[in-house]
């Protein structure tokens, strides 16, 4: 179990510094027995808040005793290798000398957090942890959307060039990803309102205003990704047609073939066929003479048809 103990500076405190602690940090993870264990006998959590640090799936949202509170956020997952919409669940909780976040991978949030204690600008009481550790969530959401829309644009302009199959894949991926991050945002949303309205002692009213600011972030995200989700939908409605519009473009082109070869293959089904009687049969021109006469009809085919603006 890994724990920091930090100054009311907002810098870890080292066993040589003998700086007042402000409040101890413990950085968990709900998939490892051990961790497990430690939160399982830790007296000052209530066994609903232990089942919420060590549950494998949770969606937003926000709980809150006398004396201490809980949230579990989503954040967008940013690793190498790793697809954004997978979103990093984060649970915290925090009374006002505690802190203990709960996750089992990587969070890019949590880093630039121990980042910033260890250059002592870190958060300085439980609060401000967990408001810093929002609105880190927050810019990373905003910058995945930034990256989004980026992408949206980029099929927009190549609609019209790119290949239909592989264009139509990308623009799955997309709604796949609006889909997933939406499906968590929402209830975030509703977390954050709960909490920006929350009446606790480890919450000052500065702190409530920069979580309201977060929220409405969020909010204004929300509203973006169902435009770009309605942007999405237009332009797969967009490639259908593209992808029809190609189709009949071949359907007709083969209908005009077969419509030029049809009278030939007919004059050479009928001359084919073995019975007696068939003209030319005797004269050494005929071939030449019927060759012609087929040249002739497909010219003149090709020419009613230009005339008929057929193609």
């Amino acid at each position: 179990m890994e724990h920091y103990d930090i100054s009311n500076k907002g810098g870890l405190i080292t066993e040589t510094d003998d700086a007042p602690r402000a409040y101890r940090w413990y950085r968990m993870n709900y998939s490892s027995d051990e961790d497990c264990q430690w939160l399982d006998e830790n007296p000052l959590l209530n066994n609903l808040f232990k089942e919420q640090l060590l549950k494998a799936e949770t969606r937003p949202v926000f709980y809150q005793d006398e004396e201490s509170l809980l949230i579990c956020l989503r954040g967008v997952n940013l690793n190498k290798n790793a697809d954004p919409e997978d979103m990093i669940s984060i649970r915290l909780w925090a009374n006002n000398n505690t802190v203990i976040t709960s996750c089992n991978r990587s969070s890019l949030s949590l880093q630039d957090i121990f980042k910033n204690l260890e250059n002592d600008i870190g958060p300085k009481t439980p609060g401000e942890f967990l408001a810093v550790l929002i609105e880190r969530l927050a810019i990373r959401i905003e910058d995945f959307f930034e990256q989004f829309e980026e992408q949206l644009d980029a099929q927009e302009d190549s609609i019209e060039t790119a290949d239909s199959r592989g264009l139509g894949t990308e623009l799955g991926n997309l709604r796949r990803q609006a889909a997933t991050v939406r499906r968590y945002l929402t209830p975030q949303k509703d977390a954050l309102d709960k909490l920006s309205r929350a009446a606790s002692p480890l919450l000052t009213e500065d702190l409530l205003e920069e979580m309201r600011d977060d929220r409405d972030k969020i909010a204004r995200l929300l509203e973006d990704l169902e435009l770009s989700r309605e942007r999405s939908m237009a332009l797969q409605e967009q490639l259908l047609a593209k992808i029809g519009y190609e189709q009949n473009n071949r359907l007709y082109v083969l209908a005009i073939i077969s419509a030029i070869f049809l009278p030939l293959t007919f004059l050479s089904g009928l001359l084919g066929m073995n019975v007696a009687g068939l003209p030319g049969t005797q004269d050494s021109n005929a071939f030449w003479f019927v060759s012609g006469l087929c040249l002739l009809i497909a010219i003149g085919l090709m020419v009613w048809f230009k005339f008929k603006k057929w193609y």
